[in-house]
């Protein structure tokens, strides 16, 4: 009797545990979602800047700016972008190791370093390991470009001043819903690809002989390009910090997803424990109450 008692408390938990597991997946669902949405939106614009950009470079033959500039790297900045919840798998535990890594490989070749953590999970690891380190855990789940612009702007005035001489951000990139991992990825300086525009497959090449025209710039092509330079650094800033979030929420859904098949699983194992066990008893009570008969014969 006391072993039937405590499988159906068991029972109960789990599936009290299930239902928690169950509503976080659909909300993680609806969250990623959303998140996929913002980064759908915001390719257009990227993909035109990067046209735009590679128009420009076609017309100006040399093209100087500070985030162009590539320097011996004696202060490094690293950005880590993490979430502020956790239940998402290994997402964070990824992100943090790569950093950890990274950092040690630019302290390795001797460079001073300076942390940036976005997200209180990533901070938590950080500060456990004794790193000094600036926090931006006031960005929240929903990121705001706005917020993500003052960032960008800080990182861009400090390279161009020289106070920086690289930059890098630790994400999460997204490929597609069944292919993501962490990256660290270099904001500044600017690969001259940027300007020059990317190396063109034959498609690409065939989209811009397409859209080819007989521009007039005012002001001129150099002038243009040195105003788009900083827009590219924030809106690529920007995307990172998107596809951080669609990874987050995409972790979070699989693993809310598992956890939910694993109770699911455990429930019907307990289920059949407790039937066995509810079994057993009810035949040892026939057995009983058959002795008790006879005994009275």
């Amino acid at each position: 009797m006391a072993k039937a008692k405590v499988l159906l408390k068991r029972r109960k938990s789990v599936r009290n545990t299930r239902k928690i597991t169950g509503t976080m997946e659909m909300v993680s669902t609806a969250k990623y979602k959303q998140s996929y949405t913002r980064i759908q939106a915001s390719t257009p614009y990227q993909k035109k800047l990067r046209e735009v950009m590679a128009d420009l470079a076609g017309a100006s033959i040399d093209v100087e700016h500070p985030l162009l500039q590539s320097r011996a790297v004696k202060r490094s900045l690293v950005l880590v972008i993490t979430s502020n919840r956790g239940l998402c798998g290994g997402f964070n535990a990824n992100l943090c190791h790569m950093a950890r890594d990274f950092i040690a490989s630019e302290r390795a070749a001797g460079a001073e370093l300076e942390l940036h953590v976005v997200g209180k999970k990533g901070s938590q690891y950080f500060r456990h390991r004794g790193e000094k380190m600036t926090t931006h855990d006031a960005f929240g789940e929903r990121y705001k470009f706005a917020d993500v612009n003052v960032l960008a702007d800080d990182f861009i005035r400090r390279y161009s001043a020289g106070a920086m001489d690289k930059v890098t951000v630790v994400y999460q990139k997204f490929y597609s819903a069944g292919r993501q991992r962490p990256i660290a990825e270099t904001l500044l300086p600017l690969d001259s690809t940027v300007a020059g525009g990317e190396s063109e497959t034959a498609g690409a090449a065939k989209e811009k002989s397409r859209r080819e025209k007989n521009y007039i710039f005012s002001p001129d092509p150099g002038s243009l390009m040195r105003e788009l330079l900083p827009a590219y650094v924030k809106s690529t800033l920007w995307n990172d910090f998107l596809q951080s979030a669609v990874g987050e929420q995409l972790a979070r859904m699989l693993a809310m997803k598992n956890a939910t098949d694993a109770a699911d699983k455990l429930i019907r194992r307990l289920t059949r424990a407790y039937n066995r066990a509810r079994q057993s008893q009810i035949t040892n009570e026939i057995a009983e109450l058959m002795g008790g008969v006879e005994a009275l014969k």
